[in-house]
C-alpha cells in the first residue's frame, strides 16, 4: 500500500530541474553580449579619468572591445558559454552564465 501511495505523489523536483535547465538554457549569453561586456568594462576602467587618456578610452572602447571580441574564441555548452582570450602576455577566460560573466583566469 506505501508503493502505491509513493507513485502517486508530484514529481517536484523532475519539474525543478527541468526549470532551472530551461533557465540556464534561455539566459546562456551570446558572443554579442560578451563584446558589449568588454567595452562597458573599458569604459568603467576609463570613468572618473578626466585626463586625455580617459578620454581616449572612451572614444576606442568600441573598437577595442570588438577586436578583443574578434580574438575570442567561445565554446558553447548550451547551458553556459566560456570564452578564452588570447592577449599579448596574458590568457583570460570568462564563464558565461545566467546573462553575466564571470572572470576565471
Amino acid at each position: 500500500m506505501s508503493s502505491a501511495k509513493r507513485s502517486r505523489r508530484f514529481p517536484y523536483g523532475w519539474i525543478i530541474l527541468i526549470l532551472v535547465v530551461a533557465l540556464l538554457y534561455a539566459t546562456n549569453p551570446s558572443e554579442p553580449q560578451f563584446t558589449s561586456y568588454l567595452k562597458d568594462k573599458i569604459r568603467e576602467q576609463a570613468d572618473g579619468d578626466e585626463t586625455l587618456s580617459g578620454d581616449l578610452k572612451r572614444i576606442l572602447s568600441g573598437p577595442a572591445a570588438s577586436l578583443a571580441g574578434m580574438g575570442t574564441v567561445r565554446t558553447d555548452y548550451y547551458l553556459c558559454s566560456v570564452y578564452k582570450m588570447d592577449l599579448p602576455g596574458e590568457d583570460r577566460l570568462y564563464l558565461g552564465l545566467l546573462d553575466n560573466f564571470i572572470r576565471l583566469k
